[in-house]
């Protein structure tokens, strides 16, 4: 069963992943006994999952301007390898 300390830990935990803007977060582990979450730490809890709604919304978003990114960039037509090497300015 997990203390009130082992939820705190693991809500700051996951609250620190989403203050943090670069690099992936390092793995983390699952309540395997199901404890209940302490009344005290629910409004903490709820916040933060609308945070990471959020940025999950944000995330969505990036990934989809990237796609279109990505769409753009493959419509260049490849670099012709049979042109000429040399232009001719001279006359």
């Amino acid at each position: 069963m997990r203390s009130d300390a082992a939820w705190l830990a693991l809500l700051e935990r996951f609250e620190r992943d989403l203050d943090e803007t670069a690099g992936d977060p390092t793995p983390w582990t699952p309540i395997l006994h199901r404890a209940p979450l302490p009344a005290e730490l629910v409004d903490r809890a709820t916040r933060l999952v609308q945070r990471q709604e959020q940025r999950m919304a944000r995330l969505r978003e990036e990934l989809a301007v990237t796609r279109g990114h990505l769409d753009a960039i493959g419509m260049v037509p490849p670099l012709r390898e049979d042109g000429a090497a040399y232009v001719d300015v001279s006359g």
